[in-house]
Parts: C-alpha cells; sequence; structure tokens
C-alpha cells in the first residue's frame, strides 16, 4: 500500500500543488481571505506561478470546467479531504494523530496520503486517481462516510463541499499567527471504488440481499445522485436559453438553491451560488429578489419536516421545456423521451450483439448493398447486370440508387 514519504516534501508548495494537480486539465481556484474575499482562476503551469507564502491563501483541491468554482462546473475529483477542528475537542494535535494512527487508519478509513497542520486544526487528505465529475455522487458518500468516523475529532461539517477551497501548505494562518505545514505524508494514490469497496460496501445493493426497503446508506446515495443530476439539468436549461430565463428566474432560482442545499448540505455555500447564478442572467434579479424568492428553499431543508418531490412532468410543465430541450436533459423527461433512449439503447444492444456473434445488422447489410452498387456502377455496370450479380429487385436498385444520388455519393 506504499510507504511514509521523506519528512516535509509536500510543505513547500509547489510540490503541494504538484501532488494534486499535476496531471490537472481543469481550471484550478487561487484565493485569499484577507479583508474581503478574492479568488482567481488558473490552470496548472499558471497556478506554479503565484506566490504562496503569504497569508491566507487557499487552492481548490479538486478543478472546473470553467471559471466558477460551482457545483456544476466541476471537471476533475482530485482528493477526498476532511478538515478537523481539533481546537474544539479539548485534546491536542499529538494526542489526535496518536489515537487515529493507533485504532483508525487502515481499519475504519484509509490511511490519508496528507496530514496537514493548517493552524488551528488539521486537514486530512487523501490523493485519488483522478476520475470525472460524474463520480461526484460516489465521492461525496465517501465524504460523508469520512465524516461520520472522525465526527468525535472535530470533523467540520461545514467543509465537505466539493467545490471546498483549504489552505496551502507554506502560507501563513493569520489566526493562529502560524505557517501551515505537513505533519505526516503518506506516498499512495487511492482509487475511489477502492476506497467504495474497502470502507463503504453498502452503496451497492447486493443481489443476495433480501427484499424490502434499501438501506438508509443506499438510499442516501441514491437521492444525492437525482439531486447532482437536477442541479445539472437546470444549468444546461440555462445554457440553452443563453441565460434568458424572464419568466422563470424565480422558479430556476429556487430549485437550484433546492437541490444545492440537500446536495452540498451547506446553506451559505448554496446562497452564494444562487447569487452567481442570478448575476449570469440577461435580466438578473436584485439580490433582494433573489433571497425572498428562494428562501424557502433552505427553509423547507433546515426543517427537515417535508420536501418538494416534483415529479419530471411538473418541473417540465412549469419550466416549458420543450421536447428539443429534454433531448439534452439527464433526468427533466417525459415518458416519450425516456422511452425514445430506451429504443435506442435497445437498438444499440442488439446490433453489438449481432456483431459478437459474427453477425451483420439489417443496417449494416443495407450500407455494404449500397456500396457494392456503388462500386459496380463506377466499374460502368448495367442495372440489369447489377440486380442479378447482387440478387436484388429492381425496386431495392432504384431506391438505393437514389439514395446514392440524394447523398452526392454517384
Amino acid at each position: 500500500m506504499g510507504q511514509v514519504l521523506i519528512k516535509d516534501k509536500y510543505s513547500e508548495p509547489i510540490n503541494y500543488l504538484g501532488a494534486l494537480h499535476r496531471d490537472s486539465k481543469g481550471w484550478i481556484t487561487r484565493a485569499e481571505i484577507n479583508c474581503g474575499y478574492k479568488q482567481w482562476h488558473y490552470r496548472y503551469n499558471a497556478l506554479l506561478e503565484q506566490e504562496f507564502n503569504q497569508e491566507n491563501v487557499y487552492i481548490s483541491i479538486n478543478t472546473f470546467y470553467s471559471t466558477f468554482r460551482r457545483l456544476e462546473y466541476l471537471k476533475e475529483l482530485k482528493a477526498q479531504f476532511i478538515d478537523l477542528d481539533t481546537y474544539k475537542t479539548g485534546f491536542t494535535k499529538e494526542q489526535i494523530i496518536m489515537h487515529l494512527e493507533a485504532d483508525y487508519f487502515n481499519k475504519s478509513i484509509p490511511r490519508p496520503n496528507l496530514i496537514i497542520d493548517s493552524g488551528r486544526g488539521l486537514y486530512l487528505i487523501w490523493l485519488l486517481n483522478s476520475v470525472p465529475s460524474k463520480a461526484l455522487p460516489l465521492w461525496k458518500a465517501i465524504e460523508e462516510y469520512l465524516y461520520s468516523v472522525l465526527k468525535p475529532f472535530g470533523a467540520d461539517r461545514q467543509a465537505l463541499d466539493p467545490t471546498r477551497i483549504l489552505r496551502v501548505p507554506g502560507s501563513i494562518n493569520s489566526k493562529s499567527n502560524t505557517t501551515v505545514n505537513v505533519i505526516e505524508q503518506y506516498d499512495y494514490i487511492y482509487d475511489l471504488r477502492e476506497i467504495q469497496n474497502e470502507y463503504l460496501p453498502e452503496l451497492e445493493e447486493r443481489k443476495a440481499k433480501k427484499k424490502g426497503r434499501p438501506s438508509k446508506t443506499v438510499f442516501i446515495h441514491r437521492e444525492r445522485s437525482l439531486y447532482y443530476a437536477r442541479i445539472q439539468d437546470i444549468i444546461k436549461l440555462c445554457e440553452l436559453r443563453e441565460y434568458d430565463l424572464k419568466g422563470h428566474r424565480e422558479l430556476i432560482l429556487f430549485l437550484y438553491r433546492y437541490y444545492l442545499c440537500y446536495f452540498l448540505e451547506d446553506t451559505k455555500k448554496a446562497l452564494e451560488d444562487v447569487l452567481e447564478l442570478n448575476r449570469e442572467f440577461v435580466y438578473p434579479l436584485s439580490e433582494t429578489e433573489v433571497i425572498r424568492a428562494t428562501r424557502s428553499a433552505e427553509k423547507v431543508y433546515l426543517s427537515k419536516d417535508k420536501d418538494y418531490k416534483y415529479k419530471n412532468e411538473t418541473l417540465i410543465e412549469l419550466l416549458a421545456i420543450t421536447e428539443l430541450e429534454e433531448t439534452y436533459m439527464t433526468t427533466i423527461i417525459s415518458d416519450k423521451e425516456f422511452k425514445r433512449r430506451k429504443n435506442i439503447r435497445n437498438k444499440k444492444a442488439y446490433e453489438e450483439k449481432l456483431r459478437a456473434d459474427g453477425k451483420v445488422s439489417e443496417k449494416d447489410k443495407i450500407a455494404e448493398r449500397r456500396a457494392k452498387i456503388k462500386d459496380l456502377l463506377a466499374q460502368g455496370l448495367k442495372q440489369k447486370d447489377i440486380c442479378s450479380q447482387l440478387d436484388i429487385s429492381k425496386p431495392t436498385y432504384v431506391r438505393d440508387r437514389n439514395f446514392l444520388k440524394e447523398q452526392g455519393l454517384i
């Protein structure tokens, strides 16, 4: 499972950035929190040219498709992480690390690659073989699991957001007036599925399990997957309409905030992202209007008493989603669109089975016949000879010849 690395290898910012992002293809956020929040976005090589040995400098652990640090723009998942607020526990950092070493690492949780002294607490980071953002529900399930195990050690419930930024080793924490540094290192890169299989087996229902309600773990994983898909569909609709959402702005923002609250479980970040999305609209609402129009989304999430279970048909009607727009959606689709996709999948599966059995589909037969007709016409053969050689009827020949003409192939 790897080996312990040379002491302080990653305490230099450039080495830490390399461990996380050397092979990153997306945008990485660098932020400063000094008398307000400021952020910039860089590709990896440009990021290395920035200054990090100063106060309160952070970078994003995961990467983004664009220069927005929002959930729907996530591109690559690079690491799992937990922020331990050790100052709230009554134990020293050394005591907590010793306890984790003895009773938790490689037992109930995998050994972290990096244990970082962030100033008033600790970061635990597990480096991953990069996976695309479509694996986010699984990433989130693992993050929740790590939190549940590490909660007694001060794990921060508000720091499980995949768009989270963390302090950079070598930078200075102005609150504690200390330098952020790596205190333990482990040379191993995890696969997301490896962590799931070894520590979260409940996420996949086995056929041998009894019938009935799925376990709470499986249910939460499914719900989270749906929320993420809904968020992506909402943003896709905004893109298709070029952010001209007049008539649907309030509902779009409400749904966005609602699903973000449930997925991120971070109401503050959800509101920040809703306000940012509103600013992208061609005709944005005022900040006060946004907060008022979407307030109930957070209220319902916090109450835990009820839930908004919008059916696909309801969302399609309320948002006036067209059949063409449906073809771009992941989950907000009608029965008609669902059947269309199912037919395509079935047809593809049938053709793949034919090829695996060494057979030819009807579509391939027609394409092959037309290619032969084209070649024979190029050789100067007449209709009668082609029909005889290929053993086809005159109507079939005429139909294929006309198709070839329409396509400009003859």
